[in-house]
């Protein structure tokens, strides 16, 4: 039986400001990828009301847990990473500056006059800086930027320096979330709180239903530096079936001619992954088209970059499908969103999850 939603879901005011709100709590705790712990706790403390049960694995996942109460029914594996690019302090120079290497992959060029927060015995500000305009020699400012160029300012002394940070110390970007035009944002760390959000929504929308199976979520840690808590944390859940929720490169001018067919806007991009289950991937195209959801597809010849490349070959293998929401700035502390495509993302993992009525899917 089809499921009703209000009228003009996707612009209904309550729902947006739902989850602007939840994107603006969770990309303001800090998590640079193995260093997780650092925001765990605030996680924890956000998400724990949505589950029966919840664990933190040892290298930084949070996994929880819905038990449909139905004897021997299946397991849904929802992923999230929580993890965001960041940096890590390799030296403290004089006059208060700090050299750090790229946790995650981030361009260089975006990095000059960027503010950071330098996560040490207490977190301070910083800002990054390179050689003027002014001071630079012919031609070099048409050379590739690169990061061992650049250092963070902190104006403290390195005495001062010394006290509060040491090698190793994360740093992340320092950024708020703020509304653009209609029901756009923009803010650091989208990759992937943002889906987050949108399975926290899903899961609002799935309370008091009769669930037909039991429901896993990991917002795994490490998933821009090698997926190493999808590989755990799908390991030990050992789901049925998994969806994988990240985000993906809208259109902007300049991009390859095969992007411009997923812009922001348009719902989420279900992916025709060479790696993803097939079965499981038409069905969500299927649900989506019953359901009225706005949606886009992609197709990927080979693996996905995303935590659905662990996923998928976990244990004996596990039937999963990627659905992601258009990004635009990736990488960036600006990356920019449109809240409807989160809002139609959680109501397609929402529908799929509920889909399982009448036991299992074939995947084969």
């Amino acid at each position: 039986m089809k499921r009703k939603y209000p009228r003009n879901y996707e612009r209904n005011e309550k729902y947006l400001e739902r989850l602007y709100e939840l994107a603006c709590k969770l990309t303001s705790i800090p998590a640079v990828s193995g260093r997780e712990d650092m925001g765990m706790q605030q996680l924890a403390e956000l998400c724990a009301g949505y589950f029966d049960n919840y664990e933190i694995t040892p290298v930084g996942s949070f996994i929880g847990r819905i038990n449909c109460g139905k004897e021997g029914a299946k397991t849904l594996l929802l992923d999230a990473h929580f993890d965001e690019i960041g940096f890590m302090v390799t030296e403290i120079c004089d006059g208060g500056f700090l050299k750090v290497v790229n946790v995650g992959g981030i361009d260089p060029r975006i990095l000059s006059a960027s503010e950071v927060l330098i996560h040490g015995k207490i977190t301070i500000q910083g800002i990054f800086t390179s050689k003027p305009p002014h001071l630079q020699e012919e031609g070099e400012s048409s050379k590739p930027m690169k990061l061992e160029n650049l250092a963070i300012d902190t104006c403290y002394t390195k005495q001062q320096l010394e006290e509060i940070v040491k090698i190793g110390t994360p740093v992340s970007f320092r950024s708020t979330v703020e509304r653009l035009q209609g029901d756009y944002i923009v803010g650091k760390s989208f990759d992937d709180r943002i889906c987050i959000s949108a399975i926290l929504r899903a899961l609002e929308l799935l309370k008091g239903k009769d669930l037909p199976v039991n429901i896993a979520v990991q917002f795994s840690g490490g998933e821009e530096i090698g997926y190493k808590g999808a590989t755990t944390s799908s390991y030990r859940i050992a789901p049925d079936y998994a969806v994988v929720l990240d985000v993906t490169n809208a259109y902007v001018p300049e991009a390859p001619i095969y992007r411009k067919g997923i812009k922001t806007g348009g719902g989420g991009s279900i992916s025709y992954s060479a790696q993803t289950n097939r079965p499981l991937t038409e069905k969500a195209v299927a649900i989506a088209k019953e359901n009225n959801i706005p949606y886009q597809l992609f197709a990927e010849p080979n693996k996905t970059g995303t935590n659905s490349n662990a996923v998928q070959t976990s244990r004996g293998g596990i039937p999963t499908v990627l659905i992601s929401i258009p990004l635009k700035n990736m990488h960036t502390a600006n990356e920019i969103v449109t809240l409807s495509d989160v809002l139609e993302v959680s109501r397609l993992v929402s529908e799929f999850a509920l889909s399982f009525q009448g036991g299992e899917i074939n995947v084969g």
